[in-house]
């Protein structure tokens, strides 16, 4: 008993980060006017212990921290993988374009803060990663500091200084962090003088991209006695026919039926080709596709790919109609819903909505398994291959002509960058890579506690030194990169790019990975069009910041 409470070997230092990770959690759940500052409690608990002489072994404290980075940055590229690659894709390549922006805003903060000030680079950094509230990129500033230097990260454990000062600097700019986004969100609210309900009503005519269930009746002469491929050709854009009924039949639409006066035309399209359809057949049925039970029989299920063996596999190769006698019209994955095209391949956990005849459904529930227990067995083999195989893409060194030292993306950027290739190719290649949202999570949390319990460990004990000398220096630093850059991202977003409202406030959470901020947000204007912005930027926005993190302490 006496060795666990008053010496340094593992057993203490496991009880020291429980203790500081579950109160620190405890404390996340205090809300001031709905917000809180959430984990980022777990930090401040881990420097209180350490200012009071509550102390862990410092090797113990190194390996957990590169072990909880890993879990995180792993956790989180793995969840946006799937969708990471559509964020480059017509509207959302413009969302992506103002985050790049606003992240070479705030490094460009740092840049003048750096020549024009006292301050040392490695502690601005600390003020960049907390003010963007980018947990990860504390980390890799703090291992890219010391490989540089003393050639290894574990000189951390002898030579604690410099990582303990980038904590404070971050410790003390990330509750600025959280402010000054929220008051640059309220603040272009007022600038711009938007109209909420104005706003909302942009949203619903802009929603041209939904996927949408509708049934279409033959009245036009001109399609009448032409095949349903020959009425279709001019409808530009992705769209599947699900179901063609004639007096009370349900006809087949692999057999490309010639369309006659009156005949029900079932279709999954995007909202904006809704006039089009509407022209070349006539008028919209007066009830619609989609709907559970249809009139003839036809019914719409939402079915689970649960079967290992499917995952990866491209539609137009499984032959569904012809097989199965339905058709697949969506595919819902990682939150989007997507048109189900002949080339769209489908990968384990997808949700596929499936449309055909009632005694057709049970043949192909069995084909994808549709068995959530199936899911519930974890995928370890696409974690660990994948962490290993990030560590050795963080390794490989990159070398520029303007830098001294070869450039490395690092433990954290590696791994992210190895965890979103694989979340997105891994089906493409047969690897199954999906993970339940609350398997997901509880990685990513796991990570993240243990890395700012870490973190505050080891910078608690000169953390009220560091903040009495610059401290600040420190705050105003943080209000400089969380404001100014936030702000001019969000009247260029709306003054030349024309964006909606709730498209700003969640590109500028989502460049500023600031989840704290999107709650906020959606609380107070209430629409959950600004978590897609979020989710549309957030990927490209984290892989840029740890970069951008590791780049500055090479100009130091």
């Amino acid at each position: 008993m006496h060795d666990l409470f008053f010496s340094s070997g593992t057993g203490h230092s496991m009880m020291v980060l429980a203790f500081v990770i579950g109160f620190g959690l405890l404390l996340g759940k205090l809300k001031i006017r709905n917000v809180s500052l959430g984990p980022i409690w777990i930090l401040f608990v881990g420097i209180l212990f350490a200012a009071l002489g509550i102390k862990a072994d410092p090797l113990f404290l190194h390996f957990i921290k590169e072990f909880g980075l890993i879990l995180f940055v792993f956790a989180v590229g793995l969840q946006v993988g799937p969708a990471f690659f559509n964020s480059f894709h017509k509207e959302a390549l413009k969302l992506n374009l103002l985050s790049v922006l606003m992240v070479l805003l705030c490094v460009g903060c740092v840049v003048v803060l750096s020549v024009t000030t006292e301050l040392d680079l490695p502690a601005l950094v600390g003020s960049l990663t907390g003010a963007v509230t980018n947990t990860p990129g504390l980390g890799t500033a703090q291992q890219t500091f010391y490989d540089t230097v003393h050639g290894t990260f574990l000189a951390e454990v002898d030579f604690p200084q410099v990582a303990s000062r980038i904590a404070s600097a971050y410790a003390v700019a990330y509750p600025i962090g959280i402010l000054g986004i929220m008051l640059v969100i309220v603040l272009l609210r007022h600038l711009l003088r938007i109209d909420l309900d104005r706003e909302r009503d942009q949203i619903r005519e802009d929603a041209g991209e939904r996927v949408v269930s509708r049934a279409f009746e033959v009245v036009n002469p001109g399609v009448v006695g032409r095949t349903l491929s020959q009425a279709c050709a001019s409808i530009e854009g992705g769209f599947v026919l699900t179901e063609v009924v004639r007096g009370g039949q349900m006809l087949p639409v692999s057999g490309d039926p010639v369309l006659e006066a009156g005949d029900r035309v079932g279709m999954e399209l995007q909202q904006k080709q809704l006039k089009m359809v509407r022209i070349i057949f006539g008028r919209e049925a007066g009830g619609q596709a989609g709907k559970e039970e249809g009139p003839q029989g036809l019914i719409h299920r939402r079915m689970t790919v649960t079967k290992r063996a499917l995952n990866g596999k491209v539609l137009g190769e499984l032959k569904i109609p012809e097989t199965f006698g339905v058709t697949v019209t969506r595919i819902g994955r990682s939150g989007l819903e997507l048109v189900a095209r002949d080339e769209s391949y489908i990968q384990l956990g997808d949700t596929l909505m499936v449309s055909g005849p009632r005694d057709k459904m049970g043949g192909f529930a069995e084909f994808v398994g549709n068995s959530s227990g199936e899911l519930d067995r974890p995928n370890l083999i696409p974690i660990f291959l994948g962490i290993g195989l990030g560590l050795i893409a963080g390794a490989i060194p990159f070398h520029f002509a303007a830098l001294l030292h070869a450039v490395h993306l690092g433990i954290a950027g590696g791994t992210l960058l190895v965890a979103i290739l694989t979340g997105h190719f891994g089906p493409k290649w047969g690897i199954a890579t999906y993970t339940t949202a609350s398997a997901n999570k509880m990685l990513r949390e796991i990570g993240l506690a243990l890395l700012l319990a870490t973190i505050g460990l080891g910078a608690g004990g000169t953390f009220v030194e560091e903040v009495a000398g610059d401290g600040l220096w420190w705050i105003l630093a943080a209000v400089l990169i969380a404001v100014v850059p936030a702000l001019l991202t969000g009247l260029l977003a709306r003054w030349v790019f024309h964006l909606n409202f709730y498209q700003i406030c969640g590109l500028i959470c989502g460049s500023a990975t600031n989840s704290t901020v999107l709650s906020f947000a959606e609380e107070r204007f209430g629409s959950d069009r600004v978590a897609v912005g979020f989710a549309t930027v957030y990927p490209l926005a984290m892989f840029l910041q740890v970069l951008a993190a590791q780049v500055l302490i090479l100009l130091a």
